[in-house]
């Protein structure tokens, strides 16, 4: 198996996992804009003229002036929208004018609530229904906000599609209260009499289901949304099909006469709607739970404050599936609240599952603070459980130099930053950047104290094999991300995070600084230790095959250039991955083995100890493994010592590997090996009842993935099995037996000739394990 490190690329000034850094400082105060009034005071005087003009407006020009200042101001077609969402999975930023009102929360009510009676029966009326409705579930008036949409229903047509969809939002509000018998009145009440309400049906489908499943009626739910789901896309095929068949009877009939050369033109194409996505995802979760036999709904609910106990109101709390964390927040999702004036915030009728809980917030919440959530920071919910989760923001930490733009010359670089109470580690990042481009990696970890010393070629020769491309093609490199602190023209950016002795993030220093308050020092400074070489040039220009044959030279005319063979070595290893040469890779290997000489870093001995075990040379691995544990002085990470159980597993040493399975495991909250793992224990002799609690252990939560699929799988193993046990005992030992003595290529050839089964399902499952 070839070893792989996935890395996530933003582009936008985001907070990112602890992982990985992109560091995107957005510094907006200036020395302008610090002379001018403040914000507060802006804010009041643009309030009191905005009152005044419409004060002296009257009809549909105080109807339209509402509409601008506030609903499209507001983001009143999707209230839940912030201008950063945080989360342990994604990040991001809403490109968007910041959140910024003139108006007072009161002042909002008053002319919504005018608007809503005097405005116009469109869509506008929803928006601005919903964002009545979310200003007064900020300030905890939920029924206030319920009379609302009851209000503006009364005034318009039943049949409406606006009044429909004010109907069903009404039955959500009541399902997310845990209200289930005002749900199941307004749903079952609710008819759509024209075709071209469809979107909403499907949004009944998906009501319908989640309160059937709440109901404990979890086979009729999910025949109610995949009913729905049939019916939403054959109605949009339909009207594609007819689509394409007009725009084809139409080109026919003008073929004769279009002159050569010109277009015809082609039906649009139909995309994944918010509607399929909603029922997909909860035919998706509703099947897990029953899978899993829990049929019963949660509630979730916590308080969000900043360390010093002060509540934050109005933020987004947006609890989210597994299957969903990994894109951008919509407005299709299920769990989505506002905290009121207390901070609090609670989810009813949650299906059980996996879930992460992400935060929307205007700038002003998080300036200065940071959340200290990490990648596999997961919330398991089972049947019936009253969960509360307390989210706490906790202050940016201090940085202290190097700092706001400083030029370093000598031998080393010295970091120093203020301690933070409780911590017992902290970990060191760094990252390049230039315009349109950025790259970061992790420089050391465990520094027990709030400053170190790193000799200028670590940083050159220890910073990782990471690199990243901008398009298609080895010409299209970013070449910053191969010389990283090399290039003494570029500047460069650090970051420390602050670990507890449990491993637990408590702070780190990137984040939002965005007034003269809280911008505190900026953590940018220069490396002129050394000057670029003319192969280093011929890179930075974007041509890297140049750069290979200057690098080559250098070698050969200096076989003791360190530099030369770094980025030689590293060039050849990228090129390889991107062109799948495996010669360049073997090309590269003596040469990184005499760059060890030189330099005896452990990201040079992990790269070897990669490639040795993707040769299954283990005598050579070993070897390698062996020199990385002496050159690194902090225990092994969970990663690195899952890949090392995999290789004693294969080597056929079964015990040390099993207890080198369940110590990473322990510390991996990704779970990515417990597929190994489990295949191991198997084989070892262990049951499958005692292999199944294993499994509901440790959750596989990767990327598509559910983090019940193994306990699924080893269920239907253990049916399975019930059929013939001794037959099944035996043809589970010798296809472990493949897997374990590393004969992959039998394994790969009997998976793809054997009938499905619920072996087969396992064992393919166990052999993609990487």
């Amino acid at each position: 198996m070839r070893i792989k490190i996935k890395v996530k690329h933003l582009v936008s000034f985001v907070l990112l996992p602890a992982s990985l850094l992109i560091l995107l400082f957005n510094f907006l105060p200036s020395s302008k804009a610090q002379m001018e009034e403040s914000p507060a005071v802006q804010s009041n005087l643009a309030r009191t003229e905005l009152l005044k003009k419409l004060e002296s407006t009257t009809g549909s020009k105080r109807m339209e002036l509402i509409q601008t200042n506030i609903i499209d101001k507001e983001h009143g077609y999707d209230p839940y929208r912030y201008d950063v969402n945080i989360g342990p999975s994604m990040s991001q930023w809403n490109h968007d004018e910041p959140s910024i009102s003139d108006l007072l929360s009161e002042d909002k009510i008053a002319l919504l609530e005018e608007y809503i009676l005097d405005g116009p029966a469109n869509n506008t009326r929803i928006f601005a229904v919903k964002l009545l409705a979310y200003e007064y579930d900020a300030l905890g008036r939920r029924d206030d906000g319920d009379q609302a949409l009851n209000t503006a229903a009364k005034q318009l047509d039943s049949n409406s599609s606006v009044a429909k969809e004010l109907a069903l939002l009404q039955a959500e509000r009541a399902l997310n209260r845990g209200d289930t018998t005002a749900a199941e009145s307004i749903l079952e009440q609710t008819t759509f009499p024209y075709e071209n309400q469809k979107d909403l049906e499907a949004q009944k489908a998906w009501l319908t289901g989640r309160l059937l499943f709440t109901k404990g009626k979890a086979q009729e739910a999910l025949a109610v949304i995949t009913n729905g789901l049939e019916s939403y896309k054959k109605y949009w095929q339909d009207i594609h099909k007819q689509m394409s068949l007009v725009i084809s009877n139409s080109d026919k009939d003008t073929a004769d006469s279009e002159a050569a050369g010109s277009s015809s033109s082609s039906a649009p194409t139909i995309g994944t709607s918010e509607a399929e996505m909603q029922l997909e995802a909860l035919i998706s979760a509703i099947q897990s739970a029953v899978d899993m036999g829990s049929t019963s709904t949660a509630v979730v609910s916590g308080t969000l404050t900043r360390s010093d106990g002060t509540p934050i109101s109005r933020a987004g709390i947006f609890l989210r599936a597994e299957s969903e964390v990994n894109h951008s927040i919509t407005a299709a999702e299920p769990y989505r609240i506002v905290t009121d004036d207390e901070g609090r915030f609670e989810f009813h009728g949650v299906i059980p599952g996996f879930y992460q809980l992400q935060l929307g917030l205007s700038y002003d919440q998080i300036d200065g603070w940071t959340w200290p959530v990490q990648n596999d920071d997961w919330i398991e919910v089972k049947p019936d459980d009253r969960l509360n989760e307390s989210i706490v923001l906790q202050p940016l930490l201090e940085l202290q130099s190097p700092i706001n733009q400083e030029t370093i010359t000598g031998q080393s670089v010295d970091f120093h930053w203020k301690a933070v109470e409780g911590a017992a580690y902290y970990r060191l990042s760094g990252g390049v950047s230039m315009v349109g481009s950025s790259f970061s990696s992790q420089i050391r970890d465990h520094i027990t104290d709030n400053q170190v010393s790193i000799p200028v070629d670590e940083l050159y020769y220890n910073s990782g094999f990471s690199y990243g491309s901008g398009g298609e093609g080895f010409e299209s490199i970013d070449p910053l991300s191969f010389l990283v602190f090399m290039n003494p023209e570029a500047r460069f950016s650090w970051n420390i995070e602050a670990f507890d002795a449990d491993g637990h993030l408590l702070t780190r220093s990137n984040g939002y600084r965005l007034n003269e308050d809280t911008v505190g020092n900026l953590p940018f400074f220069y490396l002129k230790e050394r000057e670029l070489t003319t192969a280093d040039r011929l890179l930075l220009n974007k041509k890297p095959d140049q750069a290979i044959e200057m690098y080559q030279q250098n070698v050969a005319d200096d076989p003791q250039d360190a530099h030369a063979l770094h980025m030689l070595v590293k060039l050849m290893l990228a090129k390889s991955s991107l062109t799948k040469d495996d010669s360049l890779e073997d090309q590269a290997i003596p040469l990184l083995q005499k760059l060890i000489q030189l330099h005896p870093y452990s990201n040079y001995t992990f790269t070897l100890t990669q490639y040795y075990f993707d040769h299954a040379d283990w005598k050579s691995y070993n070897e390698f493994h062996s020199r990385y544990n002496e050159l690194n002085p902090i225990e092994l990470n969970s990663y690195i010592r899952s890949i090392n159980a995999v290789a004693l597993m294969h080597q056929g040493k079964l015990e040390e590997a099993r207890e080198q399975f369940a110590m990473a495991l322990e510390h991996d909250g990704s779970h990515r090996f417990i597929g190994s793992y489990l295949a191991a224990e198997l084989y070892a002799g262990e049951s499958l009842s005692s292999v199944l609690t294993l499994a509901e252990h440790y959750p596989e939560h990767s990327f598509g993935l559910n983090g019940y699929r193994w306990p699924q799988m080893i269920k239907q193993l253990i049916a399975e099995r019930t059929k013939q046990p001794n037959n099944f005992d035996q043809e589970l030992k010798e296809k472990l037996g493949w897997y374990v003595n590393g004969q992959t290529d039998v394994l790969k050839q009997w998976i793809e000739g054997a009938k499905s089964s619920a072996l087969k399902t396992f064992m393919q499952a166990v052999e993609k394990v990487s």
